[in-house]
């Protein structure tokens, strides 16, 4: 009779995901009372063997990085009183390399580009050192993500001790750990601003050659097709509106926008603080009018952030970030030969009338890398130079729930490597 009572009056509750992969999920929940658990999924219904008032259920045959709901049950409880569990399967079955934060590029203590890739993963405050290696190591080329792949686009590499412009274009599968070669740029591509908008690649301004007088790039767009044909295919045309003759400016893609900002002028080094967005779609500037940073700054550091619905806070605010840099000017060559670093953040609410003061870094650093864990809730900023070709390894977090509320941390692991003019990449945004 006991056995029928608890039946009939338990109910479902803590309901859970005890464990996630690519392919399959456990889910776990509790019954009020000891009786039988049931799933209901999109593939049919899962009756556990026994009563019990923990249940473990294995759903199996899932497709990777997508979206399912599943109720849960206990007894003779009504499907539409059971708890409802959503969850998303894991794109592979190493979720580090998704949520975590990848290392590329920069100069290193001796002035030469970083071949060595690194790895931080902010759940587990873990590194993994020389994950993988860049095949043609450079510096100042354009770096991002691309439809679960990095590309590094461009850039110098150093020959023989002296460094020229390259058009080398190489795209890295995290999940397969391989590196392919794809079709080389038009033309040389250093200091750019690149962003990923739908299927294709945009890459503007920036120069060609390693004294940025002698090849400032004007309104010309370069506009990568990384699945057409073998190894890709560029096409370059002018853009209907100016687009800033800059290097090192800092920049992203936020809903097909690619903002930029800051950066040095080509014809004499000087320091800017304007700010516009390239709309890839109508090969123009937008018409809103972007803020000013408070300060005139190359090389800073910065990212996109762009919470999703799938993140644990998916209401934070959308940023355009721009972290460190140079107020130096006058400077035409690269890299550099003389930098004024700077500690001054600033933030970008998009819609808002003007950037808004963060808190200060605890060192003034030079091309910092910065990037965003949805995760844990944090903007990490990597590296950067504290003074001229001193790269350093310091990591710093700040709360993206509130980045302007909050203060900067030290972090208390320190990258693998000191580095500087690298990026920061996520390879799922």
């Amino acid at each position: 009779m006991s056995e029928i009572l608890g039946e009939e009056s338990s109910r479902a509750e803590f309901a859970f995901v005890a464990k996630l992969g690519p392919n399959s999920a456990v889910l776990s929940w509790n019954c009020s009372k000891a009786s039988k658990g049931t799933m209901y999924t999109s593939d049919g219904i899962v009756l556990s063997i026994q009563p019990s008032k923990t249940h473990f259920l294995e759903w199996k045959h899932l497709t990777s990085n997508t979206l399912y709901r599943v109720i849960l049950t206990c007894g003779s409880q009504k499907v539409e009183e059971g708890s409802i569990l959503e969850f998303t399967t894991w794109i592979s079955n190493d979720p580090p390399k998704t949520r975590g934060i990848w290392i590329l590029g920069g100069i290193g203590n001796d002035g030469l580009p970083i071949k060595e890739v690194d790895l931080f993963d902010p759940v587990t405050d873990t590194w993994y050192s020389s994950i993988t290696s860049v095949p043609s190591p450079r510096i100042f080329a354009s770096i991002l993500h691309h439809k679960n792949r990095i590309y590094l686009i461009g850039g110098m590499e150093n020959i023989s001790g002296t460094y020229v412009s390259s058009s080398k274009v190489e795209v890295y599968d995290p999940y397969a750990d391989l590196w392919e070669t794809k079709v080389s740029l038009p033309s040389g591509s250093i200091g750019a601003v690149a962003g990923s908008v739908g299927d294709e690649i945009y890459i503007l301004s920036g120069s060609n050659s390693t004294d940025i007088t002698n090849g400032p790039v004007f309104n010309t767009i370069l506009k990568f097709y990384p699945e057409l044909g073998v190894n890709g295919q560029w096409i370059s045309f002018s853009s209907a509106s100016t687009i800033f003759s800059r290097v090192d400016m800092f920049g992203c893609a936020i809903n097909g926008v690619i903002f930029y900002t800051g950066g040095r002028t080509y014809n004499s080094g000087s320091a800017n603080s304007s700010t516009d967005g390239f709309a890839a779609s109508a090969n123009t500037t937008t018409s809103f009018g972007e803020p000013s940073l408070g300060e005139s700054k190359h090389g800073a550091g910065g990212v996109c952030i762009l919470p999703s619905s799938q993140d644990p806070f998916p209401a934070d605010g959308v940023f355009f970030a721009v972290v460190g840099g140079s107020t130096g000017s006058g400077n035409v060559f690269q890299p550099a030969t003389s930098i004024i670093p700077t500690n001054r953040t600033e933030f970008y609410q998009l819609g808002s009338s003007s950037f808004s003061l963060g808190p200060s870094l605890p060192n003034s650093l030079y091309f910092p890398a910065v990037q965003t864990s949805y995760e844990t809730r944090k903007i990490f900023s990597f590296g950067g130079a504290s003074s001229i070709n001193i790269p350093e390894d310091t990591v710093y977090s700040l709360d993206s729930g509130n980045p302007l509320g909050s203060a900067w941390a030290a972090h208390t692991s320190t990258m693998p490597r000191r580095r500087y003019a690298h990026k920061a990449v996520r390879i799922d945004r």
